[in-house]
């Protein structure tokens, strides 16, 4: 089949073979006589270990069939089909860009010394492509190839019946791997180790053990390696190289820990996909910040000016790292009773990278430069603008400091101020509306926005009811959001709403810092 990315996105690509199932489909006679002569009269149907499977993308060897490796052992696992390889010609990053295409080739072979106790059984699966963004989260279970090379050509894969089988977690607490390695010497003792660049970086054991008497070895386990690949190796941020060869001998030496050379026939480096990306995904720690901070237009709020915010009590727990979405609870007291309050992440513009991170998931806001001016409606300033400013040179006297927000969710306090409610970042929302509590309507409705909410300042519009109460998405669509994976260190902020009533106060904000995987 051909792959062909006809979107606008780079894209990653895996392929799975899951949902096996095997049937026994009746019993014939020949089948039975099988039985009865070598399982005791047991059935068999476990097929899948009978079919050896073959894989080539774009004419490059992927595994194949002279490996003899079955299809049992590498269902359930996705395959990358775009390769992983920085060292390649030209540079493969694991990506399919816009406009390009591969072409897989795979086979099912019946192994021909199977029995008849695989007469008339019968085996179905599915065939799932995955293709996501660049930076979404990578499926966790994936299985990667290794072969013997021409290291004295093109360093291109052997079709012979040498190959090693990785398969690992790509996020876990601990590096998790299963490695299968057939066709290799029999009674050697093997090293499976991470290869760092330069050549004299040392490289790093992972696990070793003795092959048996036809020349297989599995190794499995779990290792705190950190993440893969480390700052300081030549093929960071790509991915790691993980090879199998002899250890000692001229092969890995574990007291120095380099490799000798030449290789010979019986290594097993680096194929398919390539290089291994892990990440260490350390146990969520709970964290309560409490926003206690005043904003900067605490003198210009929604309304009327309330004096509360310097004694007001707002905390909000979470959990860190977070998969894609953070969330937590915000428990508050002492706010304005019955306002509505934007949760919102603010940007630093000294931190370019993340200054952008939230500002291209969210909106942006200039705040200082001779062209800066008026109320928040004045200072809004869309991606173009932004990066038209970020073009101009540092003197230009029209430069701006433009600040990247993102309001991610709300909340209302009730009569006494006081509120509790999850939030999650699950919207990039534009603004929000007294609508009736649907996501993504754009405008107040009469019935839910009134005066006369707030017995004590009965000229101010307030939302008749929290549930009534939802955003105008900016950016993709309800519940979509996901953030990138990285470490964040921004501003957590408390924005009064008012439903383009008056002003958005930004009222009161605290220092946040979570992990996204």
């Amino acid at each position: 089949f051909v792959i062909h990315n006809v979107g606008t996105y780079p894209i990653k690509l895996w392929k799975i073979i899951k949902n096996v199932t095997t049937d026994e489909n009746g019993v014939s006679g020949p089948e039975q006589a099988w039985y009865d002569a070598n399982n005791g009269g047991t059935a068999k149907n476990d097929i899948d270990t009978a079919m050896v499977y073959e894989m080539y993308v774009d004419g490059q060897i992927a595994v194949e069939k002279e490996a003899g490796i079955t299809l049992d052992k590498i269902k359930d696992y996705y395959m990358g089909l775009v390769k992983l390889d920085s060292g390649a010609n030209p540079p493969s990053y694991g990506i399919l860009n816009p406009g390009g295409s591969i072409t897989v080739v795979q086979k099912y072979h019946f192994k021909e010394d199977t029995g008849n106790w695989a007469q008339s059984d019968k085996m179905t699966f599915d065939i799932e492509i995955l293709a996501q963004q660049v930076s979404a989260p990578e499926p966790v279970k994936q299985l990667s190839f290794m072969n013997n090379k021409n290291v004295n050509g093109d360093w291109s894969a052997i079709a012979d019946n040498k190959i090693g089988l990785l398969k690992y977690d790509s996020t876990a607490q601990t590096f998790n791997y299963n490695f299968l390695g057939v066709g290799l010497n029999p009674a050697t003792q093997y090293c499976l180790i991470y290869s760092k660049d330069p050549w004299g970086a040392p490289k790093i054991l992972i696990d070793k053990g003795v092959s048996d008497a036809n020349g297989k070895i599995n190794l499995a386990g779990s290792m705190d390696t950190g993440n893969l690949p480390y700052a300081d190796d030549g093929n960071y941020p790509t991915g790691a190289k993980i090879w199998s060869l002899p250890c000692g001998g001229g092969g890995y030496d574990e007291g120095s820990q380099t490799v000798g050379w030449p290789p010979q026939n019986d290594w097993l480096f680096d194929n398919w996909s390539g290089f291994i990306k892990y990440t260490k995904n350390v146990l969520p720690q709970t964290t309560t910040i409490n926003i206690n901070e005043l904003g900067g237009d605490i003198s210009n709020q929604y309304g009327y000016q309330f004096g509360g915010y310097p004694t007001a009590n707002v905390a909000f727990e979470y959990n860190s790292p977070a998969s894609g979405k953070l969330s937590g609870t915000i428990t508050a007291s002492g706010l304005k009773p019955y306002a509505t309050y934007q949760v919102k992440f603010v940007g630093d513009p000294t931190n370019v990278a993340m200054n952008e991170t939230v500002g291209f998931k969210g909106r942006w806001s200039c705040v200082s430069g001779v062209t800066c001016t008026g109320d928040a409606v004045a200072r809004n300033r869309t991606d173009a603008d932004y990066v038209a400013n970020k073009a101009l040179a540092s003197g230009d006297p029209n430069k701006e400091i433009i600040v990247g927000y993102l309001v991610w969710d709300f909340f209302t306090a009730d009569a006494s101020g006081n509120a509790t409610r999850t939030i999650e970042t699950a919207n990039s929302y534009h603004v929000l509306f007294a609508g009736g509590g649907t996501c993504n309507v754009a405008s107040n409705n009469s019935s839910y926005l009134k005066q006369n909410v707030d017995p004590n300042h009965s000229d101010v519009y307030f939302a008749t009811s929290p549930d009534k109460v939802d955003g105008e998405i900016q950016h993709g669509t309800c519940g979509g959001l996901t953030l990138n994976p990285g470490t964040y260190d921004l501003k957590m902020a408390l924005t009064e709403e008012s439903f383009h009533q008056g002003n958005w106060a930004t009222v009161l904000q605290k220092d946040i810092n979570f992990t996204i995987n």
